[in-house]
């Protein structure tokens, strides 16, 4: 039996004390490397190394070819693949400043891959949870197992190194986000952020355009 260890990560609210929240994580374990993991794969099987290898290549040259194509990808046993997209922000130089193009104005060739989406099969979500559900499970970091994570700076005089430290823990931000965790009112958040992002001093940058754009740590 194999077993996983986990914690409890306690993450302290630094504008609001008594809203600190309270997740579990498992402890990293490593990488299975791909030799590895197709030699495990040739073991269950009985299939040849080398066989199982191009199939796995054929299958990713395939997948990103019909995602590159608009279409989504069904993996059987595994689940969906599609792909997401934004509207790439060109800059212009005039006079030492920098300004962006009309971002109302469509063109085709500003469109950018911008991530890959994956939706579980359920099956696979199941044989997933079968696996975990015969691991000994075991907590780790002490008898109580909890790690504490708060702000280096519990007096907020830089809003955009809490900006940073939020970005640290969510794949992006939106300008409600920095508007709650800085305490600014929503427009002065919005206008902040657009005099902001594109300075490489602060180490955030946008992505998206208009009422979709997010921001992401650069």
């Amino acid at each position: 039996m194999n077993e996983i260890e986990y914690y409890k990560l306690e993450q302290r609210n630094i504008l609001d004390p008594e809203n600190n929240r309270t997740v579990h994580r498992l402890k990293h374990k490593g990488r299975v490397e791909g030799k590895d993991f197709i030699k495990e794969v040739e073991h269950r099987s009985g299939y040849n190394e080398s066989i199982i290898t191009g199939v796995l290549v054929g299958v990713a040259e395939e997948l990103a070819e019909q995602l590159g194509r608009g279409f989504s990808v069904e993996l059987p046993g595994v689940g969906y693949f599609s792909i997401g997209v934004r509207m790439k922000s060109d800059k212009k130089q005039t006079e030492g400043e920098a300004t962006e193009t009309d971002d109302k104005t469509p063109d085709a060739r500003r469109l950018r891959l911008d991530h890959i989406n994956f939706r579980k099969n359920k099956d696979f979500y199941k044989a997933v949870d079968d696996y975990f559900d015969k691991q000994k499970i075991s907590r780790v970091y002490g008898k109580e197992g909890v790690r504490i994570k708060k702000s280096k700076y519990p007096q907020v005089k830089n809003r955009m190194i809490v900006a940073r430290e939020f970005l640290a823990d969510h794949p992006f931000m939106t300008v409600r986000d920095y508007a709650k965790i800085t305490g600014l009112s929503y427009s002065a958040a919005q206008r902040e952020l657009r005099d902001s992002w594109d300075n490489p001093a602060y180490g955030i940058t946008a992505m998206g355009e208009g009422s979709h754009r997010v921001y992401i740590l650069r």
